[in-house]
């Protein structure tokens, strides 16, 4: 996804600390995601960003998002922020043994906010979008009228499943969806912000 977007927009990859190729304290804490972010753009002196995320990532970006008026826009794919993880799917991974550390406290964090009120009252725009063959379709389009209540944009991408509207390496749904996301922060974030 970067590389598609480097064409046009200065672009960084972070990894929090926890994932990827990033360090693996005894410690986690998933309140300073928004901070780790400041840091790296501190270094490289950007003021204002664009977060954006898919999948799991999305929910990180949000995160941010929620936590710095420095983000101008969120861009979440692949991920509705509302309702996710559900009670169920955090008790099922607290007893799964083989998921990292991080990802477990990354979850218990997320879930700390109300998501309705944080995206409410978020002033920057946000996008979600997710592709129709994406299995989680079917709940994001329920979701659709409560996230444009939030102040949401939503944006779907026919034919495309997870893993193409996600930009994976050789997707035929990249330059689709870059285009379309392209596009869209032209129209809602000012050119000195992006």
């Amino acid at each position: 996804m970067a590389q598609l977007l480097a064409r046009r927009f200065r672009t960084f990859q972070i990894q929090p600390v926890g994932f990827g190729a990033s360090d693996r304290p005894a410690r986690y804490d998933f309140g300073s995601i928004d901070r780790q972010v400041l840091a790296v753009l501190d270094a490289v002196h950007v003021e204002n960003f664009i977060v954006w995320g898919f999948s799991q990532t999305a929910f990180m970006a949000a995160m941010v998002a929620r936590a710095t008026e420095r983000a101008v826009a969120l861009i979440a794919g692949g991920a509705d922020l509302l309702g996710h993880p559900s009670d169920a799917d955090m008790r099922r991974l607290e007893r799964e043994p083989r998921l990292p550390v991080s990802n477990l406290e990354f979850w218990r964090a997320f879930r700390r906010y109300d998501w309705h009120h944080e995206l409410r009252q978020m002033k920057q725009p946000t996008l979600i979008y997710l592709g129709t063959g994406d299995p989680r379709i079917r709940k994001l389009r329920r979701l659709e009228p409560t996230l444009r209540g939030c102040g949401c944009d939503y944006l779907e991408f026919d034919g495309l499943d997870h893993t193409t509207s996600g930009f994976a390496d050789g997707a035929d749904g990249g330059a689709r969806t870059t285009s379309a996301i392209t596009t869209w922060m032209t129209s809602n974030v000012p050119p000195a912000d992006r």
